[in-house]
């Protein structure tokens, strides 16, 4: 995360604070390029991660063949920490199949295709020199999972064996497998109203469906993209070694014949880089919309079929986080972007609080030199980014959010003490004062992590969110009321007991020597706290008692369902083996 202070000389000089205006100074736009095509990428995508509201025409245009690479979407002002390039991807649909003797380089689709790869790489190498002021910094490739049959372009074949020589190595590429719950749906018509008939519990069916679907998709479309992936840069591979065997460089590719001034040539990209091989990860993604496949008012069967948490986004958060490896600032950039996971801005909070201990003692302690009336309302101002909140009346920066936060998280004969470190500096006398480096360093923990869960608590408010009767719901804006709600549930909760307990129990006051011990506390605190918070309100929406799921009936499935001869049967990773139904 990079340190938020810094120090002049030993211990007995004083630490200095960077301003919070300067906190993302070094990377304030995650930018990322988007390739795709109308059928493959809905503004859902979108909504879901960077929480901004596109129509859907929008969308649909800037994955056109018309579409200037060059223009960002507008996203109207609801994200101002990201900005999205978009492009059409590699792959147009073909014509019929060629006459006999003919390569097909000269059909439409190809000649497409190949045109926005020489965009593309253009833009790619524009952003990724060392004098531009708007640096790439990852790029996710979709393919609509609804279309099983789509082939896989020669010039997307193309792209990813030579990918490092197109996309330097330190910017991430997804593949991310779009509208997957529209797959989903496509093997679930074919099982649900026979299972239905059949009389099988919807448990049993969701057990079988979600090994069928997991498997009907690697047959028909992880398989060949699998290969597809296990070739990256063998391409460049090969030309490495052409060079090596003395036969020169011959990076090129078009249409047309090899003698064309448009071929496209690249560099080799550094294969051999750390002697690592490139990963491209794929993410199956989609859902999140109305489903017109639902029993009982239920969450959709997309999702719980699919195993995919909240419609994937989640994952392709996590995902594309891994992938940024390079730069601290750009990690932090991106989790200041995206708006789909209160974790992952919680996570980085909690990074950004651990930079206000020293550990060098072997001990956390609170940052010499630095009072914690200053520490606080600084840390706060920081956090507050990280959560990209929603906030256009500025509720946020009402200057007693902060003592409120900790008056709501702290009991009665704390508060006192509480008040006291935020009013007074180290050299006047205090309550506060009086406390052991061990006692301080606690309370200071103790002040951040109720900070973090309030914003955690406030993001799960505005974030967008599922709603099976009205699709995804844009992001709310943050208001007073949402504000005294979350302090509100806090004071009344239970979470703020094993917040407290938590980290008051933890050893890192007396044994510690980094500070992520120090993040790892504050952070697991948190989502503890939070956890506990979710089960104890499901709980109370319940009544009483636990709620039991009987499976009972997964010991015996009908054997309509499941055969051992033919040759359409279909063996599931459970050892089952299931016969299409007709």
């Amino acid at each position: 995360m990079g340190e938020e202070t810094t120090s002049r000389g030993n211990d007995t000089d004083s630490a200095e604070l960077t301003p919070p205006s300067e906190f993302l100074a070094p990377c304030p736009k995650f930018r990322v390029l988007v390739l795709g095509n109308p059928e493959s990428t809905k503004q859902e995508l979108f909504s879901r991660v960077f929480g901004v509201d596109l129509e859907k025409k929008l969308v649909s245009d800037a994955f056109s063949a018309t579409h200037d690479i060059n223009h960002p979407l507008d996203l109207q002002g609801q994200n101002k920490r990201v900005e999205i390039f978009s492009s059409p991807n590699f792959f147009f649909p073909p014509p019929p199949p060629p006459e006999s003797g003919e390569d097909g380089s000269g059909d439409p689709s190809y000649i497409l295709a190949y045109a926005t790869l020489r965009i593309v790489t253009d833009f790619i190498k524009a952003h990724t020199s060392s004098d531009t002021d708007a640096p790439l910094h990852a790029i996710w490739y979709c393919v609509s999972s609804a279309d099983p049959d789509r082939p896989i372009s020669a010039v997307e074949q193309y792209f990813f064996d030579h990918l490092s020589g197109i996309v330097p190595r330190h910017i991430p590429v997804l593949l991310l497998f779009t509208k997957y719950d529209e797959f989903v749906s496509q093997v679930q018509m074919d099982w649900i109203k026979s299972a239905q008939e059949k009389g099988m519990s919807k448990v049993a069916v969701a057990h079988i469906l979600r090994d069928l679907v997991y498997k009907r998709f690697e047959d028909t479309i992880g398989k060949k993209w699998g290969q597809l992936l296990k070739s990256v840069d063998s391409g460049l591979v090969l030309e490495q070694a052409r060079r090596d065997s003395g036969f020169g460089y011959s990076f090129g590719f078009g249409y047309g014949g090899s003698d064309r001034k448009d071929v496209l040539h690249l560099d080799d990209g550094g294969v051999e880089e750390g002697g690592k091989k490139r990963e491209v990860v794929r993410v199956l993604v989609g859902g999140g919309g109305e489903s017109e496949q639902d029993w009982g008012g239920e969450p959709a069967w997309g999702e719980e079929l699919a195993g995919v948490e909240e419609g994937g986004y989640g994952e392709l958060v996590k995902r594309t986080l891994d992938g940024l490896k390079e730069s601290k600032e750009v990690r932090r950039a991106f989790a200041a972007a995206q708006r789909c996971s209160a974790g992952v801005s919680s996570e980085f909070a909690a990074e950004l609080a651990s930079t206000y201990f020293d550990v060098d003692t072997g001990h956390a302690r609170k940052l010499h030199g630095v009072d914690v009336r200053d520490i606080m309302p600084d840390f706060y101002a920081k956090a507050v980014q990280l959560f990209n909140l929603r906030d256009v009346s500025a509720v946020l920066e009402d200057p007693n959010l902060l003592v409120r936060i900790l008056e709501a998280t702290f009991g009665v004969d704390q508060r006192i003490l509480v008040d006291d470190s935020l009013s007074h500096s180290s050299t006047e006398p205090s309550i506060f004062l009086g406390l052991s480096p061990h006692e301080r360093a606690v309370l200071l923990a103790q002040g951040m992590a109720a900070v973090i869960l309030f914003l955690h608590k406030l993001a799960d408010v505005q974030w967008p969110h599922r709603d099976n009767s009205r699709g995804v719901l844009p992001p709310a804006t943050i208001t007073a009321k949402d504000v005294q709600r979350v302090i509100d549930e806090i004071e009344r909760g239970t979470e703020k007991r094993e917040l407290l307990e938590e980290i008051e129990s933890s050893p890192i006051f007396t044994s510690c020597r980094m500070r992520k011990e120090v993040a790892d506390l504050i952070y697991g605190a948190v989502e503890k706290a939070d956890k506990g918070a979710a089960s104890h309100y499901t709980r109370e929406a319940r009544g009483k008692g636990t709620v039991m799921v009987d499976d009972s009936d997964l010991q015996e499935i009908s054997l309509s369902f499941v055969n051992d001869k033919g040759p359409d049967d279909m063996v599931l990773p459970n050892g089952l083996r299931i016969l299409p139904l007709n």
